[in-house]
């Protein structure tokens, strides 16, 4: 039985393609009355709108505070006020400091990222490795689970983090030819050894670079987890 709904509003990084959108995810309990949108980027506010209003939301998470993330919550804030709507809370990190300090006005009401129920789900977090503070999300909805591992370079504590996840989204922000140790994020090849590694059962990768083809992304997981699949905006997966 299908207890989550993940919808792709945006998959792009570190800015958007000409008909994309960055990272926002939009989870969704089966019953609907449980939603959670996961990051907020640039083209994401827009396409979030299509799917369900912002009264609707339970919550927003932002993973990290670069813009690809969370742009579009300064424009969420008007939308807020012409709503009448006078808190949203926003689970976000304290740093960078002067980033988070746009979100304070208005009404984004804003929590630590610390393990938390909300409606249905249970979510729960890890640091990763990227050059800003930055968290994986792993959140539960009656027996199934649901992995995102956010913006990060490989990062040993997510194998276990994702252990025998429903469904990894997973960071592959730079092709192999692109890759080095100092750099903020995995290859599609990481993401599926971290896959098959952690046994989940199905992995999408994201955070697509738009200059780089969906092929040759693909082409670069399916040797280690060859059910892979590349994320694109509108997508719909049950969980």
């Amino acid at each position: 039985m299908d207890t989550m709904i993940l919808t792709m509003l945006g998959v792009n990084g570190p800015y958007p393609s000409p008909k994309g959108a960055c990272s926002g995810y939009l989870l969704t309990s089966d019953s609907g009355r449980t939603k959670i949108l996961i990051d907020c980027g640039s083209g994401v506010l827009g396409r979030l709108l299509n799917e369900c209003t912002v009264r609707d939301l339970n919550a927003v998470i932002l993973t990290h505070l670069h813009f690809d993330h969370m742009s579009d919550m300064l424009p969420m804030n008007y939308l807020l006020q012409a709503a009448g709507i006078e808190s949203l809370r926003v689970l976000c990190p304290q740093t960078p400091d002067k980033v988070r300090r746009i979100l304070e006005d208005g009404a984004l009401d804003l929590y630590p990222m610390k393990d938390i129920t909300i409606g249905e789900m249970k979510i729960e977090f890890l640091p990763v490795s990227h050059p800003v503070e930055a968290y994986a999300v792993r959140v539960f909805c009656d027996g199934k689970t649901f992995v995102y591992t956010s913006d990060t370079n490989e990062c040993d504590a997510l194998t276990l983090f994702s252990n025998e996840a429903d469904l990894l989204l997973a960071d592959a922000g730079l092709l192999r030819d692109d890759w080095t140790i100092k750099k903020p994020h995995m290859t599609p090849g990481m993401c599926a050894r971290l896959a098959r590694d952690a046994r989940a059962r199905m992995l999408v990768l994201t955070h697509i670079n738009p200059s780089y083809n969906a092929e040759a992304v693909l082409d670069e997981a399916v040797n280690d987890y060859p059910e892979a699949m590349v994320a694109r905006a509108g997508l719909r997966i049950n969980i």
